[in-house]
């Protein structure tokens, strides 16, 4: 039994030391662990508590404590960028919904329909779509209820990012942030019911591809701030970020562009498995905007990915409640 403890425990503690490796590192390696911080650790406690039950020692003790005090601070870490609790509705004026979504580029046409079908009856003021080829025989179907929009010709050669609008767009810009794919960050200016918003539709290169993320994610900040300058209001970013709140870069980008999320996060990624799985995909707002709500789309209509919706409010932060 002690040399079956002593194996399983040696499992475990190579799955904390490459969960804890963020913490001595900012290495992409290290970076593409730490969006399954929480599910990692639960994994490596439980393989280091069958290590302690099949022998009861100090080492097996120390890793058990130390995989729970990983996924602990995962948790913890979590809320860092959490909004501030907003004010009663009845203080708010009314609300933007927001969705956004990867509907894989590769999907079936049959599933561009649906996905099509769903973004028209969907309600939605304005809609991010990564990877957007399956929408390419339904886009003009899509103009009638989203006549404004970036990609998918519009701007580009391609039909990779798209946004659409059903209000003008006061300003609209395509750039590329990435070293490896054109066209994956668009800006937009909106106005809503009167206020000026921004928008801005991100789609992250996968983690493991070396320092990509990183460079992708500092031209990004610098594109997003210049077009802010131009063009002021509040921003909303959504998008594939193929990485969880916990990776130091998303972490980094968040804390700079002054962003918040939810108070929580649904997870995306895997569909098969995503009671259990990590949120991968964001929506991010800027001050004075707020999160009303926050959810999954109840289907994946073919992708690998769920899609979010949203419901922001524009808050007046002068405002106290109850009123004084």
């Amino acid at each position: 039994m002690k040399n079956l403890s002593t194996i399983i425990g040696t499992c475990a503690f190579l799955l904390i030391l490459a969960l804890s490796g963020r913490y001595v590192s900012g290495h992409w390696i290290f970076a593409t662990f730490a969006s399954f911080q929480i599910q990692g650790a639960a994994i490596a406690a439980a393989i280091a508590a069958l290590a302690w039950l099949l022998h009861r020692s100090a080492v097996a003790s120390l890793l058990v404590i130390a995989a729970l005090a990983i996924g602990i601070h995962g948790y913890t870490m979590l809320g860092d960028f959490r909004q501030d609790q907003p004010l009663p509705p009845q203080s708010w004026p009314p609300q933007l919904k927001v969705l956004s979504m990867n509907i894989m580029g590769d999907n079936s046409f049959d599933n561009g329909g649906r996905i099509a079908d769903y973004m028209i009856a969907s309600g939605a003021d304005v809609i991010f779509i990564q990877e957007s080829a399956p929408l390419g025989p339904h886009i003009d179907r899509i103009k009638v209820a989203y006549p404004y929009r970036l990609g998918c010709g519009a701007q580009t050669i391609t039909c990779d990012s798209s946004l659409w609008s059903k209000r003008p767009l006061g300003a609209g810009e395509v750039k590329t942030a990435s070293p490896i794919y054109r066209d994956r960050l668009l800006l937009a200016s909106i106005d809503i019911d009167g206020k000026r918003i921004n928008f801005a539709n991100v789609h992250l290169t996968k983690p493991y591809f070396d320092n990509i993320v990183a460079i992708e994610l500092k031209k990004i900040t610098e594109f997003i701030s210049d077009f802010a300058g131009v063009h002021a209001g509040p921003t909303i970013v959504a998008g594939d970020f193929n990485a969880s709140i916990l990776t130091r870069d998303v972490r980094r980008f968040v804390s700079e562009t002054q962003l918040m999320t939810a108070n929580k996060e649904p997870e995306t990624w895997p569909v098969d498995a995503a009671s259990v799985g990590m949120a991968i995909d964001h929506i991010f707002v800027a001050d004075p905007l707020r999160f009303r709500k926050l959810e999954r789309l109840p289907e994946t209509f073919g992708s690998n990915h769920y899609g979010l919706m949203a419901e922001i409010w524009w808050q007046d932060i002068t405002l106290s409640y109850p009123p004084q």
